[in-house]
């Protein structure tokens, strides 16, 4: 049962054994009041992860009884002093005693979100200490007196917070504190935001997290252990829901929660209501859990609001949008204290039409879809209603931490590699898991490192599969990481598909490479070879202005790939030479053409591998300068082809993996299917370089044509340059520290 509700059902017990009660009837009929927080209306508040939307004159108030006819008292912040005149509030949580309200807010448009404590016997307000040049957002209670936040704040001393890849917003990431401000810890980083935190009953932190890695641009559910460790997939990554992001999640009964599914951007964070099953469904009176077998690849919704858009649609009257929802009951169509907005509900909408959405707090009852109004002030947008009520405290739950790691280091690996929910590896085909750190345009990085809109990578090492498929490396903490599994050829064999990270001194070992999570990786004779042999170092204490080329000597010291000063001087010296691909049109250099139908505008575009520098424009009008070689090998942006419904015509210059015309010689994450791997055929890179082995039965291109031959090196780094998103930029020619 919901741990908000277990007080409920000890008064519906006691009140049935004394032969019942008129005031216990329905489901709200055993709370006395609600609290619900009035927030001025906006029609933009940027993507479902962006915090800094201000506009003063938020409160929060009670609501008794919790009906229409209620009694509405101000909580905060009229007697808390002038300084809160003028405050926005955007968030907040009540204490597991009800006596307390910890709340996200901005007393002015030139200060930062911080953290509040409201005492609610005196109405006294308290500002937690946090550090004001940064916002501090979405508190939530944990057990023990501590708080869990999200904040700009970052965890690497001196380093820059992440950016986000679209609107290049300064993320969000976890923290937490203690109840008087004090013991501030900050966890691991997401590349991405991370946002909308809630409270599983079994003392886990339930949140979305924004995972952005080329194609892939969703937000997925996650849960976090409330100590930051023992991050694992929830809900969304394994394809589970149509919906692009999943946000507000709020738990209904152990394994079960109610959510909010919607696009990522243009719809003031609402949607569809999702009652979401991470497990196998069982009943349980008129209970409907999902807590047995709980893992992504056994999760299932149920749509309660099946007309409600969950992309960018505009909604239509009386079918609205659904800001947030918090369960009363976990029957199988549990009653909902829901926040709905009427009619269209989508920014570009409602900025055309200069109006507002106007969200109001309604009882929702999912069998005969219909809302019974409890509060709709015209003036505010009336959001997060919540049952002033105590609940019991979960238990704290955490990750052993281990004690042989050093500071700044965390322990990642897999008991056996080839154990995979996503793909089939033919036996012995790894070699060993590529861990690469991401990081993105803080860094003094333009707004895209590239034409495939992946973010920056930096090759920390390959850490070497055993004969039983286990790994074990030692990773830079707190960093972003993202895993492929590689042969000996170092072409990625399976790319995992998102970022994850670990704090310090955490272990992150895994069963396998995305394993069924409701099943457990037994090892006989009970320790893995990679545990008994030791653990790689990934670059694992070196620090991150130090992680990147020094001048390699060998393939395996690659770190980054900047595409002028590493792959370029290959390109110029062995296959740009006059007659050969020198963009001169020639069978050697075919022509496309890339035709807007709007405009009735053509460009063309002929192969060229010459360093040539080529001014090339982003979507928001940004120019950026790539060499004409990088725009002929990595291709135009497929993104902006596809959006603006460009037309393909002429001679397109490669094939894909399955032979079929391209505008893409490189493929991003795919270096074995990539066009320009195949007619190089590389050579054997691990356990040692072997020259005399080929990964392909071809003729290589350079032999063909009597050219020379490739180095290992540089092989590599055109594999790395594939396999790593294929981007133009590294922080090996990072343009802000190299004076460009």
């Amino acid at each position: 049962m919901n741990h908000y509700l277990k007080l409920g059902a000890v008064l519906l017990a006691a009140a049935a054994a004394c032969g019942g009660s008129d005031n216990n009837s329905g489901p709200l009929g055993n709370i006395d009041s609600l609290v619900i927080l009035q927030r001025q209306a906006r029609n933009d508040m940027g993507d479902i992860f962006q915090y800094t939307s201000y506009i003063p004159g938020a409160r929060l108030v009670k609501l008794s009884p919790p009906t229409a006819s209620g009694k509405l008292t101000t909580l905060c912040c009229d007697q808390a002093g002038p300084e809160y005149a003028n405050i926005d509030i955007s968030s907040y949580d009540i204490s597991f005693d009800a006596k307390q309200i910890v709340f996200a807010g901005k007393l002015s448009a030139n200060q930062n979100y911080g953290l509040f404590l409201l005492t609610l016997a005196d109405g006294s307000v308290q500002q937690l200490a946090s550090d004001p040049q940064k916002d501090y957002i979405t508190p939530i209670f944990l057990p023990g007196d501590r708080i869990f936040f999200m904040t700009n704040n970052v965890v690497e001393a001196g380093a820059p917070q992440h950016m986000d890849e679209y609107e290049r917003g300064t993320t969000s990431q976890v923290g937490v504190m203690n109840l008087d401000g004090t013991g501030e810890e900050l966890g691991p980083r997401n590349l991405s935001h991370r946002s909308h935190p809630a409270l599983a009953s079994d003392g886990r932190v339930i949140f979305t997290n924004w995972d952005h890695l080329g194609p892939e641009n969703a937000g997925h559910l996650m849960f976090m252990n409330s100590d930051m460790t023992g991050l694992r997939e929830a809900f969304g990554k394994e394809g589970s829901s149509p919906a692009n992001s999943t946000v507000s999640a709020q738990e209904i009964a152990p394994g079960r929660f109610i959510a909010i599914a919607t696009a990522r951007d243009r719809t003031l964070q609402s949607g569809a209501l999702y009652d979401i099953r991470l497990g196998q469904v069982s009943n349980d009176g008129d209970m409907v859990r999902a807590d047995t077998a709980m893992s992504e690849a056994n999760a299932t919704f149920v749509n309660l609001t099946p007309d409600v858009p969950i992309d960018r649609e505009p909604s239509a009257d009386t079918i609205g949008r659904y800001h947030d929802a918090f369960p009363l009951n976990a029957k199988d169509k549990p009653d909902l204290l829901v926040s709905w907005a009427d009619g269209p509900v989508e920014s570009s909408v409602l900025s055309a039409a200069g109006v507002n959405a106007n969200f109001g707090v309604y009882l929702y009852d999912p069998t005969t879809l219909q809302r019974h109004p409890i509060l709709d002030d015209p003036n505010y947008w009336d959001v997060y209603a919540r049952p002033l009520m105590p609940r019991t405290a979960p238990a704290s739950t955490a990750s052993q931490v281990d004690s042989t790691l050093a500071t700044g280091q965390a322990l990642v690996g897999s008991m056996n590699v080839y154990t995979s929910t996503l793909h089939t590896f033919n036996p012995g085909e790894i070699y060993g898991v590529r861990l690469m750190e991401g990081f993105s345009s803080e860094e003094g990085f333009p707004r895209m490192f590239g034409t495939t809109m992946f973010e920056g990578h930096a090759n920390l090492g390959v850490a070497r599969v055993a004969s039983d498929g286990s790994w074990l490396a030692k990773v830079p903490a707190n960093v972003p990481l993202h895993l492929q599994a590689v042969d000996t050829f170092g072409m990625s064999l399976f790319n995992e598909p998102v970022w994850f990270s670990a704090r310090s001194g955490e272990s992150r070992v895994c069963g396998g490479c995305h394993e069924n999570r409701a099943t457990s990786t037994v090892i006989n004779p009970g320790i893995t070879q990679a545990a008994a042999i030791g653990p790689s170092d990934a670059m694992s204490l070196i620090p991150r202005a130090a992680r990147e080329n020094t001048n390699p000597t060998v393939p395996t010291d690659l770190v980054g790939v900047a595409w002028d000063t590493q792959i370029q001087p290959m390109l110029t010296a062995k296959c740009a030479t006059s007659g050969c691909h020198d963009g001169t049109k020639s069978a050697a250099n075919p022509t496309y053409t890339l035709t807007d139908p709007a405009t009735n505008t053509t460009t063309e575009w002929t192969f060229d591998l010459t360093g040539r520098p080529v001014v090339v424009t982003d979507r928001d009008g940004t120019p950026y300068t790539y060499s004409a070689s990088y725009l002929s090998l990595a291709g135009p942006d497929m993104e902006a082809i596809e959006r603006n419904n460009l037309v393909v015509g002429g001679t397109m210059p490669c094939k894909d993996a399955s032979g079929n015309p391209s505008l893409q010689c490189l493929n991003p994450e795919d270096a074995r299917n990539s066009y320009a791997i195949k007619l190089v055929n590389p050579t054997q890179l691990y356990p040692t370089v072997d020259t005399n082995v080929r990964a392909f039965t071809t003729v290589p291109h350079s032999v063909a044509k009597g050219y020379p031959e490739l180095t290992p090196t540089e092989f590599y780094a055109l594999i790395l340059a594939a396999d790593m998103g294929v981007n133009f930029y590294s922080r090996e020619n990072n343009p802000h520290l190299n004076g460009y």
